[in-house]
């Protein structure tokens, strides 16, 4: 499987965030590495459809605009860093909300992330570690064939990382591709195959 973005340009408003990107992935771990405001999270809204843009997105030679939502959500999945959560919801409400999840996979996210003694937990009262722990969950569980990472190691600590990361490998094996966005490249270096 191979992503082919083909001059891809986003703006917003009048300020032109990316211009004329053109590149592939193949199957893999690839890290989008830049600084803050450098357009890595734009480029995987891009990717996922939460943005508008102009060029190409193709994957398997079919254009992603061709797809319809629900086709595209079970192709791709977009994990936030945070997100915006109403507080009284629970830990375990926020995993379940995304009706595309594997019930089976869930189970195992929710204890490769530790996330059992939290599932009760109303999210104004976890750290922002744990939320972002919980939005993994979520959104690997949904077993994508493209999974973009918004900066994925920002807020959690760093067994969490490691268990991230080598779990991301995993991933990479069973034909995934995997975009992991981060403006730190060193804690990616042993396991991406490409930045």
């Amino acid at each position: 499987m191979v992503l082919e973005v083909v001059k891809l340009s986003v703006s917003y408003d009048s300020t032109q965030v990316i211009k004329e990107a053109s590149f592939s992935i193949a199957e893999g771990v690839v890290a989008v590495v830049g600084p803050n405001g450098a357009g890595k999270t734009t480029l995987l809204k891009a990717i996922s459809g939460l943005v508008s843009y102009a060029g190409s997105l193709r994957i398997m030679n079919k254009d992603l605009r061709a797809l319809s939502t629900e086709e595209r959500a079970k192709l791709i999945t977009y994990v936030p860093p945070l997100v915006d959560v109403m507080p009284d919801m629970s830990v375990g409400d926020l995993i379940l909300s995304d009706p595309l999840h594997n019930k089976e996979l869930l189970k195992e996210y929710i204890e490769l992330f530790e996330l059992g003694a939290l599932l009760e937990r109303r999210l104004s009262r976890v750290s922002s570690g744990e939320l972002s722990r919980a939005l993994l969950a979520k959104g690997l569980s949904k077993n994508s064939k493209i999974v973009a990472l918004d900066e994925p190691l920002s807020h959690i600590d760093m067994r969490f990382q490691l268990i991230l990361l080598k779990h991301l490998r995993v991933l990479s094996k069973e034909g995934k591709i995997i975009l992991v966005a981060s403006n730190q490249l060193n804690p990616l270096l042993s396991y991406v195959d490409k930045v």
